[in-house]
């Protein structure tokens, strides 16, 4: 069967994402969206030019055909204008990435797409909800990368200080991919079973540093790319190999009425099992802060 997805919005983050997908082989097809006609010309050539680089590769790239997308695996939304905000808030992108969202939401609808959307464009929770609403899908079908940057940037935080690898830190940051995110330091262990380590911690300094790491990038190089898009790229090969991983990415939490990010399984339905966390009584209170930010703006994004 063809393996397909779509990635819509040709920026830094979707172009990276595009080319991992080619790197590391992943699909039959990409289809590629860009409205920037110079722009999705060039790029179209330059990730053609990449595929003689990779051993057996016969991915084959569409550009600008949302008919292509009727039988794709997922679509991942990268556009809006990202790189446009500079006030430390992805909330101020609301109506840059709604306008986005409404101009490729007719012709999403027209091409029959009917697998998982993946949305990666801020504020992440506030318009992956508003493309559920829109698209009618079901809300396991409309995922967002939620806090799975986030979290990755708490375990590197957690691994430095600690000298130790990465892959040896285990937790979550959930809630609000946004300033009300934290991390709930109830789920931060190490494979070591050194617990008194992460208890002695600097926790709110490694908190702060993970919830600030995209606008520290951001100040360095006016946008964010690999972190993001790497991450878009494990949800994409959770759908295409249905490998049930689970993730603190954001979908529908039927508790707090919102998309939030929080634990889920992912395979080639999207969220195929919804899973819950026992969070101290002071998590679970900045958890029901973040639904409630989340879910004001979602109420503003509507009214614009």
């Amino acid at each position: 069967m063809m393996r397909t997805i779509g990635i819509i919005g040709l920026g830094h983050v979707g172009m990276t994402t595009a080319f991992n997908v080619v790197a590391q082989n992943l699909v039959d097809q990409l289809v590629l969206f860009e409205t920037n006609t110079a722009k999705a010309n060039a790029e179209f050539l330059d990730i053609k030019d990449a595929l003689g680089a990779v051993p057996q590769q016969q991915t084959q790239i569409i550009m600008n055909d949302y008919s292509a997308l009727k039988t794709a695996d997922c679509v991942v939304f990268a556009a809006g204008q990202g790189d446009a905000t500079d006030d430390g808030d992805r909330n101020s992108e609301i109506k840059t990435t709604k306008k986005a969202v409404d101009e490729v939401l007719p012709h999403l609808l027209s091409s029959g797409f009917h697998g998982v959307l993946i949305n990666i464009s801020n504020p992440c929770d506030v318009v992956t909800a508003y493309w559920q609403e829109k698209l009618t899908l079901p809300q396991n079908q409309v995922i967002g990368t939620g806090t799975m940057l986030d979290t990755n940037r708490m375990r590197r935080g957690v691994a430095e200080a600690l000298h130790i690898s990465v892959a040896d830190v285990a937790g979550y940051n959930l809630g609000e991919h946004g300033e009300s995110q934290f991390t709930a330091w109830s789920t931060v262990h190490l494979l070591n079973q050194n617990e008194q380590a992460v208890k002695d911690l600097d926790q709110a300094a490694v908190e702060k540093a993970a919830r600030l790491g995209g606008w520290t990038i951001f100040d360095g190089k006016h946008y964010t790319s690999y972190g993001i898009a790497m991450t878009a790229v494990e949800l994409i090969k959770a759908v295409m190999s249905d490998s049930h991983q689970i993730y603190a990415l954001s979908y529908f939490d039927t508790a707090v009425q919102t998309y939030i990010g929080h634990l889920g399984k992912v395979g080639k339905h999207g969220i195929v099992e919804a899973l819950d966390l026992t969070l101290t009584a002071a998590e679970q209170q900045k958890y029901q802060i973040s639904a409630k930010i989340i879910r004001e703006n979602l109420a503003k994004m509507k009214t614009l």
